[in-house]
């Protein structure tokens, strides 16, 4: 077949015909492109001249949650106590209600959406690879107030301990038991919180040491019966976590029992043991405990006291906190020269003097650490 072409001396297109074809071009072009979208950033918030901001997560609510109040205290009173240093710490407080996720997710926005320079972890934490991949990705100083294991170890360059750690609690606890009866019948009792586990696995693990198997019981309604009666037969009893969960469940006790409560107690949550026949023993701060100590620790505790009561050692522990964060802070606000700078703190604090070092970023010193003890009915607890 022959190919037909055009004829040279065809009429050209008349104009109108031209833009007529340039138009629907114009219309088919525009169809095949995708539709711009209009991206409005979120606003970054500036940072105010002269300020460090800093935000604490606490646990101010939550049935199963260590009451924070204390801490809060403790926070603002450094606040007010510091208003007019230079730079000026501005302090934000959220309460996390005891949930570990939602933790995390606060120190997540406190880092970037809310860019603070520092963020004190006062709640109940399970220090897991999830949350120490959390303080990582925040790229800024993260101070926990309470024990945690040794960040460092697991590579955590930006976590800070202030508390000891649950291996060094487990320890000082078993050493004094050890001292006074065998360990052969011990029982580990946990309501398996955020704060109870890393407890519950050092106390285990300690133990394994000294070539004793507890038994482990949890603090649950199904389990009650059963614990009550271990209980009654036993010659030392370590509870992990908060002492609210066990404090009736301790009466079952037998007379001479040593019963151990956690670094988290204080007098307020065992007030009601004692007059129990056991021997109710708990950790805490030297110098919080014994009421004397130096000038600037006296001073804290009175202050203290006329706002809100006697002070717990997790409340010394959190003015600590930010009393460190502005040894090491100034006016640039770089994380990194703050890390370092703690790295090379030894600060005589409220609660102990602490002292860390890049390889190590539990600060709290073991010789500040002692025990209260009810020993009798109707008596203070002595201070060992």
């Amino acid at each position: 077949m022959r190919r037909m072409r055009p004829s040279l001396t065809a009429p050209a297109p008349s104009a109108p015909m031209r833009a007529l074809a340039l138009a629907i071009g114009l219309v088919l072009t525009a169809c095949s492109q995708p539709t711009p979208t209009t991206v409005t950033p979120s606003p970054i918030p500036t940072r105010e001249a002269g300020t460090w901001s800093v935000t604490a997560l606490l646990d101010l609510s939550g049935n199963r949650a260590l009451d924070g109040g204390p801490q809060r205290d403790a926070l603002q009173l450094w606040a007010d106590q510091h208003a007019t240093a230079s730079p000026r710490v501005k302090l934000r407080i959220v309460d996390v209600g005891g949930s570990q996720a939602r933790t995390l997710v606060e120190l997540r926005r406190a880092a970037v959406d809310e860019r603070a320079d520092a963020i004190i972890v006062g709640a109940s934490v399970e220090y897991d690879a999830a949350f120490a991949s959390a303080v990582q990705l925040a790229q800024l100083p993260v101070l926990f107030t309470l024990p945690i294991a040794d960040p460092a170890v697991g590579g955590g360059g930006w976590a800070f301990a202030l508390a000891p750690t649950p291996a060094d609690l487990a320890k000082a606890a078993l050493d004094d038991a050890a001292a006074r009866t065998v360990l052969s019948s011990t029982i580990v009792v946990s309501d398996e919180s955020p704060a109870a586990i890393p407890e519950r696995a050092a106390l285990v693990a300690d133990l394994a040491k000294r070539s004793v198997t507890p038994t482990l019981l949890k603090a649950t309604a199904s389990e009650a019966t059963r614990l009550r009666a271990a209980l009654a037969t036993s010659s030392v009893v370590l509870f992990a976590g908060p002492a609210r969960a066990y404090v009736e469940t301790a009466r079952a006790a037998p007379s001479g029992a040593l019963l151990y409560f956690s670094y988290l107690c204080d007098i307020g949550d065992v007030g009601g043991l004692r007059d129990a026949a056991a021997v109710i023993t708990w950790p805490g701060s030297r110098w919080i405990a014994s009421g004397t100590a130096s000038a600037a620790r006296t001073a804290f505790v009175q202050s203290f006291s006329d706002r809100a009561g006697p002070p717990t050692t997790p409340a010394a522990s959190a003015y600590d906190a930010l009393e460190l964060l502005a040894s090491a802070a100034d006016e640039s606000a770089d994380a990194m020269r703050v890390r370092q700078r703690i790295e090379g703190t030894r600060l005589a604090g409220i609660a102990t003097t602490y002292s860390f070092t890049p390889t190590r970023h539990a600060g709290f010193a073991m010789a500040d650490l002692a025990f209260l003890r009810y020993t009798g009915t109707r008596t203070p607890p002595i201070v060992r």
